[in-house]
This record gives C-alpha cells, structure tokens and sequence, in this order.
C-alpha cells in the first residue's frame, strides 16, 4: 500500500477575518497567533476538533 494515500491527514485554512487574505494550511491542534501579510492585522488562529476560529488582535492585549 502506498504510504502517502494511508496517512491522509486533513489540513484547514485559516484567512484573515478582516481582508480574507489566506493565512495558514494546518492540522488539528494549531493555537498561535500571525501577522496579515495583506493588512497589517494580528490574527489569534485556533484549530480544534476541525473547527477553525479566527479573532483579530485588539490594540493592548497581550500576545
């Protein structure tokens, strides 16, 4: 059997929810935080269980 076809991991994509810019492809269990290339916005990005969140960073909360 060929591995790459047993091992099918699904990846998600995480956009920017002010410009829609796509940010990341990951897997499950991604908690982190980037920069919009596109906007200049700071984005919490959160995949959980298949569900992707996305919220933008409010000027003074902590990272």
């Amino acid at each position: 059997m060929n591995e790459a076809s047993a091992s099918k991991i699904p990846y998600y994509y995480a956009c920017c929810p002010k410009c829609k810019a796509v940010l990341i492809q990951a897997q499950n269990g991604l908690d982190g935080y980037t920069k919009c290339p596109k906007c200049g916005e700071y984005v919490h990005i959160v995949i959980r269980d298949g569900l992707v969140i996305t919220r933008l960073i409010t000027q003074g909360a902590s990272l």
